[in-house]
């Protein structure tokens, strides 16, 4: 049978883009350095950089979740237990140097309770600085929004747990370990419900520990955020025994922000979320009724409120006092705010030039006005007390929901992201991958990508026929038909009549080009739409598909963002078979299909999804009456993969989970466009993929794709590549996956295969327009030529020989792979052995003419295959 190791030899390509960054869920330093740093983004892992960050390294990618909620580091003092176990010993008059910010804790699960949140994994913990990292428990503790370490000794942590967002857990609280991970405590804990969203230790006083506990729960059409049993609590036996402060307090409470003075430990400050007398009228309302910003001046003995600023308490709530000015206080929301007054007043000063969204701060140990901030756009930093901030844009962390491709040449990839847009870009620059340029390898570089809708970005799509014609929505199914050439846009969402009901879109609306007619949209909410002349006409031609509608009428009141609306189609597809097939998921568990474009519908619901959201539904490219449900439970507090195929229409359906793994739901499924029985599953964590329909699942991220999030995946046509968008490190592909579709359970189980080759496409790279740095992202571009692939069962020691001879039978290259068993590939440049290479004058490469060539792929003597390759004619630019 297939295995993951088999498929090794396909590597994923990260493109970008890095213009923009992702959401950001912790910062911390390394302690006594201002040059050395770790970023843990919401859902693209953790980051370190050593130099300012002119350059960072992913330190988390191979771990079970790529969603970071708090960071802390510590050096590792001379009495460190930890030196015992190190593999060679250390002098202990080298263990100062060698033991600074040696120990990083980590805890996985952002906590900002978005709709688009992911979940974590416990606690982790590296002891070299996060070079490795050791998982801990914890796990079902889902979200981790803060730790604090003991600053006398390293292995003791104190870890707030936040629990599920979407249902009761009992891993909730704060939970201490004294022994580094191996065990731990729980040291507060309310019940199922409330959690805890911070927690803070004492830098000159330890054994205070002060901890914010928090109840909230999300549904698809609601958030609940807050409670009687919340509140504000302080230990002064390091966390044996807590007490609940309520002098000055609010009664109830929701998300609580804590800080704790470093050097004067009797001044506390809190933001706190309070619904209390009632809420304000206005959701996005930056004032509460009875919170706001809180201080202490007696270790929380008794509090006063400065003033009811408090902007959106659910997804911000953080708040830090400057180490050497107790009146110099930041707090996250909107902007980032600053008082230096204590905190009685607040500005926003010149951080209005940065994204918006704030969730993340950290000061520097070495120089207080050097500041680290994260938001919704990524990392900044500050040398100046936040006066100016400079943008870290070269790291590949952007929050995809979905991507498209067209088919020019380069093809282009577009998509929409979390909170920056809708952005396109090409698959190749045709530039400097020949060899170094200043320096540095060319490729693919912010450049290559252009930003053409604002908003929180979703789906895309390319005019087939126009390629100056793009269209994309931003949230609540707000679609745009926008012109390149001249940036006109068209408005093209339906609106209701005056008097009639209005329509209702999903947070991610879905819609596409009918591969039928690129004249005719679908677009989908309550119903389904039918939009003519690119968008300037529509039609409503379903019912109220959803099934809240009917059940829970009083749920489709929202209030709030586009993200709480409900009871609405989040998956739409029509068959490419057949014009008007079209299938309809909802977000709370109904499949519907009409088979005349919407003349008549049926539900066609399977018991298996639960009433579960349906996340992708995919028509079959080879049978009409074939589609796939990938059906994400998440949402209901139900994490295991639901992956469902009917082939009569919708009559029946049957499970093709399988062996996918437990706790991942599937959040988007393809069919081969060449092979029926090949198909591609993406789920929060990984990719997979299946060649008997279904019936076993290989992961598919080949050492290459980190843990992510897989949104969404699309297979150009052309060229064969799978190209996936990841929430949380932006846009990656697989070149060329034409022999991978071919492979079939026979050919696995055979000695060797050889499979016919894609044609050859050479071409000339141009010039790059500037100049390189380190601090600059740069992707490599596909490799120039054609892969040969094979299939090999067995270790062959001989390796693989491969001779490639030209319509007279001349050999003019050979080429030698490993004898690696699995499936196998060797690029050929499309140039002959360099004895017959005529040199070229402007020191171009010297491909081989155009024509059809003859590859014999031998393993050893007993098992070769001949295939044959064609070289189409030179291809000198983009176009």
């Amino acid at each position: 049978a297939l295995t993951e190791d088999d498929l090794r030899a396909l590597a994923w390509r990260s493109i970008g883009p890095a213009n923009m960054g992702g959401r950001v869920g912790a910062v911390a330093f390394a302690p006594g350095s201002g040059k050395s740093w770790f970023v843990g983004f919401a859902t693209g892992g953790l980051w370190k950089t050593t130099n300012a960050g002119t350059t960072y390294s992913p330190v988390f990618d191979d771990e079970a979740t790529s969603s970071i909620g708090s960071i802390g580091v510590a050096d590792a003092p001379p009495s460190w237990p930890g030196w015992a176990s190190e593999e060679e010993p250390v002098p202990e008059e080298e263990r100062a140097e060698k033991g600074k910010a040696k120990i990083v804790w980590v805890g996985t699960g952002e906590g900002n309770g978005r709709n688009s949140s992911s979940w974590g994994a416990g606690v982790y913990r590296s002891t070299d600085g996060g070079g490795k990292f050791e998982p801990l428990g914890l796990e079902d503790s889902h979200d981790i929004p803060a730790l604090a370490l003991d600053p006398r000794n390293p292995d003791v942590c104190f870890v707030a747990a936040l629990g599920h967002l979407w249902g009761a857990s009992e891993t909730r609280g704060v939970y201490k370990t004294t022994d580094g991970g191996k065990t731990w405590t729980p040291s507060l804990r309310i019940d199922a419900d409330t959690g805890a969203c911070d927690v803070k230790v004492s830098e000159s006083q330890p054994d205070t520990v002060f901890a914010a506990m928090y109840a909230r729960r999300r549904t698809i059409h609601s958030y609940q955020s807050g409670g009687p049993e919340g509140g504000i609590y302080r230990s002064r036996d390091a966390g044996a025994t807590w007490q609940k402060l309520t002098n000055g307090l609010p009664a109830r409470t929701g998300r609580i922000g804590l800080a704790v003075h470093p050097k004067k430990p009797n001044i506390v400050m809190a933001v706190i979320e309070s619904d209390e007398g009632g809420r304000v009228a206005e959701p996005f309302n930056d004032r509460s009724r009875s919170g706001g910003v809180f201080r202490s001046e007696d270790a929380g003995e008794t509090w006063r409120r400065l003033g009811d600023f408090n902007p959106r308490a659910f997804y911000f709530s953080r708040i830090l006092m400057d180490p050497d000015n107790d009146q110099r206080v930041y707090m996250l929301g909107w902007h980032l705010y600053i008082s230096d007054d204590g905190g009685t007043t607040f500005r926003s000063g010149a951080a209005h030039v940065a994204h918006v969204d704030y969730h993340a701060i950290a000061i520097s140990p070495t120089d207080p006005d050097q500041l680290l901030i994260g938001n919704d756009g990524g990392i900044y930093v500050s040398y100046d007390g936040a006066e100016s901030w400079d943008f870290h844009n070269h790291l590949a962390v952007g929050q995809f929901y979905n991507v498209e491709v067209d088919d020019s040449d380069p093809y282009r990839i577009a998509g929409g992201l979390q909170d920056n847009g809708s952005w396109y870009g090409v698959s190749d620059s045709r530039q400097h991958d020949d060899g170094k340029f200043m320096g540095r390898e060319g490729g693919l570089t912010n450049q290559h990508w252009f930003h053409f809708m604002g908003g929180d970005g979703f789906h895309v799509d390319f005019d087939p026929v126009d390629r100056n014609i793009v269209y994309a929505e931003w949230q609540g199914g707000n679609l745009y038909r926008i012109r390149l050439d001249t940036n006109e846009t068209r408005y093209l969402k339906p609106a209701p009549k005056e008097g009639q009901p209005r329509n209702r879109f999903n947070w991610n609306a879905p819609f596409f080009i009918s591969p039928h007619d690129p004249t005719v949209l679908y677009l989908a909410g309550n119903a389904v739409f039918r939009l003519d002349e690119r968008g300037e006409k529509w039609t409503r031609i379903s019912a109220d598909l959803s099934r809240l509608a009917r059940e829970n009428p009083v749920a489709l009141t929202t209030e709030g963002s586009d993200a709480e609306t409900a009871g609405t189609v989040v998956s739409l597809a029509e068959s490419p078979l057949k014009a008007g097939v079209l299938w309809a998921g909802t977000d709370d568990g109904l499949i519907h299909y009409t088979p005349d474009g919407g003349a008549s519908w049926r539900e066609v619901t399977p018991p298996d999804a639960r009433g579960f959201y349906v996340a992708k539904l995919e028509a079959s490219r080879h049978d009409e009456r074939r589609a796939y449900a990938a059906v994400d439970g998440h949402r209901s507090d139900f994490f295991d993969p639901i992956l469902l195929m009917t082939s009569d229409a919708g009559a029946s359906w049957t499970s093709i989970a399988s062996n996918l793994p437990a706790g991942a739901p599937v959040k988007t499924i393809r069919e081969d466009p060449k092979n029926p029985d090949v198909l591609y599953a993406g789920t929060e964590r990984a990719i997979f993929v299946s060649i008997d329909r279904g019936g076993r699942w290989v992961k598919l991220n080949t050492d290459t794709l980190p843990t992510v999030a897989i949104d969404d995946l699309k297979i150009q046509p052309r060229e064969h590549d799978l190209v996936v968008a990841t929430h949380g490190r932006s846009i990656w592909t697989l070149d060329d996956a034409s022999a991978l579709a071919r492979l079939t359970p026979a050919i696995v189980a055979s000695p060797f295969h050889a499979f016919s080759p894609l044609p050859g496409r050479p071409h000339y790279n141009g010039a790059h327009g500037g100049l390189w740095s380190d601090r600059m992202f740069i992707a490599p571009n596909p490799e120039r030529g054609v892969f040969l692939s094979f299939w090999l069962r067995d270790y062959n020691p001989d390796g693989v020989k491969i001779t490639i001879k030209d319509s007279n039978d001349t050999t003019i290259r050979e080429l030698k792979a490993p004898g690696s068993p699995g499936l196998g590939r060797v690029l050929w440049d499309l140039m002959p052995d360099e004895k017959q290479r005529i040199p070229n004058a402007d020191g171009l490469p010297v491909f081989v003419p155009p024509g059809k060539y003859k590859v014999s792929i031998a393993a050893g003597k007993d098992h070769s295959g001949d295939v044959e390759v064609e070289v189409l004619p030179l291809v000198t630019a983009p176009r």
